[in-house]
């Protein structure tokens, strides 16, 4: 199960929007439902929560606020529209994430 946290400023807005994109990208990569967990909150929980995803996506701006974690081996990835679905699953695959899961 490949599993994604999308996270922004207040966790309601945006990281919502993001986590619907991130669905529909995975699906395009050929993942099934079945096989997909997105979840979306704020930055602040984001930081708290990260260790439990394969993948963290924020707001490229954000991406920063994440050094430790990145230091430590977790995939952030920066996004800078959050409702493409198109830049989600090219970042994804760029990321070599899902190789590394097996998909």
């Amino acid at each position: 199960m490949v599993k994604v946290l999308c996270a922004c400023a207040s966790g309601s807005g945006s990281s919502l929007l993001m986590e619907m994109a991130t669905k529909k990208a995975l699906k395009s990569l050929g993942l099934l439902d079945k096989d997909i967990y997105v979840q979306h909150c704020p930055l602040g929980e984001a930081k708290g929560q990260y260790k439990n995803y394969n993948i963290l996506l924020v707001g490229k701006n954000f991406v920063s606020t994440f050094a430790d974690a990145i230091s430590k081996g977790a995939n952030v990835i920066g996004i800078v529209n959050m409702m493409s679905d198109k830049e989600i699953s090219e970042a994804i695959k760029k990321s070599l994430v899902l190789e590394k899961l097996g998909y």
